[in-house]
């Protein structure tokens, strides 16, 4: 028997305004996904931990550059707690990557099973530096399952397949540049497939442009910018060929987070209340 799903759209942190672009505030977009009892979350955004000691964690220099915002209510945990979620019901947290503003809430999680690109944990574990790896995001007791590549296709893109739920399709999109194992979120939601694009890009307008600029916030945390480039072109080739098809957002638009919550019907509430427009 089928389980009743749920699919929600929910803003896990805020920053401030992308440069150069017309975005005027910066979401860190995130997925709820209620299967029967348990929840499954694609990204974390910023957890309690950073929320609770901004400057040791996040550091005083991301926290001005960025913007970030220190508001604990906008936490996974805390979200979900207001929805009367308890932690432990989330079972699995799908990541497009391991950056501290997309995995920094797995600490408030621990017994979920984490699932990541195997590209993604080696880098993550290896000696090469990036800022927004955080040692303290993971501990002894955060799970891992990592995937390589199948020979698996979707829309003549590279997949990788998740068994999450006999009711939820879903599989990782490797779409490299911003980090060495970055991954798209392939799923259904309402007969119709979604893409989060996690930080292939982060202005719906300029990025799908021919060619497309480099932003600033792009150039200066991307890990390779053949693979980064070479991952937009992926997404505008997609979105030419399958736009009918295939719904594409990213993480730190907030027209795409805007698109996908008020202009559905289905606001996000705690994050629309703190926004500065």
């Amino acid at each position: 028997m089928a389980e009743h799903l749920t699919i929600e759209h929910a803003n896990f942190a805020q920053m401030g305004p992308v440069a150069h672009t017309g975005t005027r505030n910066m979401s860190v977009h995130c997925v709820i996904f209620q299967v029967g009892d348990r929840v499954i979350l694609l990204d974390t955004g910023f957890g309690t931990k950073e929320m609770d000691n901004p400057n040791d964690l996040i550091g005083a220099d991301a926290l001005f550059k960025l913007g970030i915002m220190v508001d604990r209510r906008l936490t996974a945990l805390e979200r979900l707690k207001a929805k009367g979620i308890d932690a432990d019901q989330v079972t699995d947290i799908v990541l497009t990557h391991l950056d501290n503003d997309h995995a920094g809430g797995l600490h408030d999680f621990p017994n979920a099973m984490v699932h990541v690109s195997k590209e993604e944990l080696s880098a993550y574990d290896s000696t090469r530096p990036r800022g927004p790896y955080k040692p303290y995001q993971i501990s002894h007791l955060t799970k891992f399952k990592s995937y390589e590549a199948s020979g698996e296709k979707w829309f003549g893109l590279e997949a990788r397949s998740l068994r999450l739920s006999d009711d939820l399709e879903m599989k990782l999109i490797p779409l490299p540049g911003h980090t060495m194992g970055h991954c798209g979120v392939a799923y259904r939601e309402e007969g119709k497939w979604s893409l989060h694009a996690g930080d292939a890009y982060f202005d719906h307008k300029v990025n799908f442009l021919n060619p497309a600029p480099g932003l600033p916030i792009e150039i200066a945390f991307q890990t390779s910018s053949t693979d980064r480039q070479a991952s937009i072109k992926k997404l505008q080739l997609l979105k030419a060929e399958q736009g009918a098809e295939i719904d594409i957002y990213c993480t730190h638009d907030q027209y795409d987070f805007d698109r996908w919550t008020s202009g559905r019907g289905r606001p996000d509430p705690i994050s629309s209340s703190i926004l500065l427009y």
